[in-house]
């Protein structure tokens, strides 16, 4: 037993050699999850507008057209629990936070980050200290990627001073390039977040009264919002689970002051010209909703 043991460890030793300054070395790289960390860190005691949420957020909302101090916290498929995990995390760092803004968007009050795979969750269990899960791949970075793409990331970063950053100093995502079918990509990602399971619905109800508890402590202001969507992504979602969404915010909008629910699925301000795909919008649509957003949220303070 103890031969085979010996040569065992003498047969892994290269291997363990070879990958053990690895981890540090990939932690290392910039990205978006570790710069919004540390931006957050540094400045979340400045920041007077805080901009979570998914990819609806993250490429929508650009801060440089936002008046005041505003920082954009959202990532892609980033779920309303983990929006809240972000708040919580500097609990009493908001001094000077005046409001927050949150997209509730079509499968948003029916998702839940513990639904998602390691590599979404290694993000956070790394770069926000957040322990979502204890598996081995949700918690380093090698095990999260094939080796191949791990020393190709290494080597791209440390040798050829790669960016892997892709937000702006403000947290937002410029969603340029090739535009996409609009009718194919409509029919596809309606039908890929249609929600079959309703059991997430009641705890996410249940989070964002937690968010209006937060705030309503905190002398802070909520809004709620629906984010725009091109028609061929409208006209193939299932109608109840969307009308599920409008009610449910209506009504918590209606029955706490500092909460308002502003629905822009359908604006008509949006055409075929602002978005990339059938749900996310290009830098130009962007331009336009924060645009729109700087003066809503002027309005609701």
């Amino acid at each position: 037993m103890k031969r085979f043991i010996r040569k065992t460890v003498l047969f892994l030793l290269p291997v363990i050699v070879l990958i053990s300054p690895m981890e540090p070395l990939l932690r290392n790289i910039p990205n978006d999850y570790s710069y919004k960390m540390e931006y957050l860190t540094d400045n979340s005691n400045t920041i007077t507008k805080l901009f979570l949420g998914n990819s609806h957020a993250f490429s929508g909302i650009n801060p440089d057209y936002i008046s005041g101090n505003s920082f954009n916290a959202g990532h892609l498929l980033q779920t309303i629990d983990l929006d809240y995990k972000i708040l919580t995390k500097f609990d009493n760092e908001w001094e000077k936070l005046k409001i927050i803004t949150i997209p509730i968007d079509y499968a948003t009050l029916f998702a839940s980050y513990k639904n998602r795979d390691d590599l979404y969750k290694k993000n956070y269990n790394i770069y926000y200290n957040m322990h979502l899960s204890y598996s081995l791949p949700s918690n380093f970075e090698l095990l999260s990627l094939r080796f191949r793409t791990n020393l190709k990331n290494i080597y791209s970063y440390y040798f050829h001073d790669t960016s892997f950053r892709t937000c702006s100093k403000l947290g937002y995502f410029d969603n340029k390039g090739k535009k996409f079918d609009l009718v194919e990509s409509g029919k596809k990602t309606a039908l890929k977040y249609t929600i079959k399971d309703l059991s997430e619905l009641d705890n996410n109800l249940s989070l964002l009264e937690k968010f209006i508890d937060f705030a309503t402590e905190n002398n802070i202001k909520i809004l709620f919002y629906t984010s725009p969507a091109y028609k061929t992504f409208v006209s193939n979602i299932d109608r109840s689970q969307m009308t599920i969404t409008f009610e449910e915010m209506t009504k918590l909008a209606n029955n706490n002051s500092n909460c308002t629910y502003i629905n822009f699925f359908e604006d008509a301000r949006f055409t075929s010209d602002d978005f990339r795909d059938c749900h996310h919008l290009n830098t130009d649509g962007a331009t336009k909703f924060s645009l729109i957003m700087n003066e809503l949220v002027s309005e609701v303070l």
